[in-house]
Order: C-alpha cells, then structure tokens, then sequence
C-alpha cells in the first residue's frame, strides 16, 4: 500500500462498478456501500438510518438510493436524508479515491449525512 492509499481498502476495479451501480465492502469495522454516479465514486454507510437495514438491495436513481425495506431515499453523493420524518439522520460518509483503476474507500467515515 502506497502512503497516498494508507487508511484505504479497495472496493474493487472501477470498471466492474457500472455506472449507476453499487459495490458493497467492509471498511474497518463499516459496511460500505459505493456508488458510481458519472464515472464518479462516492461511499456512503450500508445502513438505513430508519431502522438500521442494510442498502444494497436498493434502487439507485439520479444519485439516490431507496432503502429496499421501507423506501427512506438517501443521496449518494452527501449521506443526506432525502426522507424527511421517516429517516430523519443522514449517512456516514466514506472518502474514495481512484488509483491505477482501482476504487480505494477510507476506512473511517469522514461526514455524517445532513438532515
């Protein structure tokens, strides 16, 4: 691991994260799930802030994801809680980085999602 990727796990090759999709990957001691929004990556906590159920499973559109239990919307791009009373916390957010084609994801959360 390279100083510039120290505190960083590979998520995966960016190639195998299409564009609109998601990986899921454990950070540390976080369930991470990262988003390919324009060729851009963003990683948000795998975790419904509602009640606690993981995201993967969910529909990501125009850089949102919709938890697959109860529907509370998340932007991938901010952790913020698009869901008003029904998920009033937003998400942990993760820094990400791309090297060499690979998509690195902080271990610990950098942001916490605004309401």
């Amino acid at each position: 691991m390279s100083l510039d990727t120290a505190g960083y796990i590979v998520a995966g090759a960016a190639a195998e994260i299409a564009d609109g999709a998601y990986a899921v990957v454990e950070a540390g001691e976080h369930s991470v799930l990262v988003a390919n929004l324009d060729g851009e990556f963003f990683a948000v906590e795998n975790r419904c802030s509602h009640v606690s159920s993981p995201l993967d499973g969910g529909r990501v559109r125009r850089g949102r994801i919709a938890c697959p239990l109860h529907g509370a919307v998340y932007d991938l791009r901010t952790g913020a809680s698009l869901a008003g009373t029904l998920a009033p916390r937003g998400l942990r957010t993760f820094a990400t980085r791309v090297k060499d084609g690979m998509v690195w994801v902080a271990i610990q959360p950098s942001f916490l999602g605004a309401v």
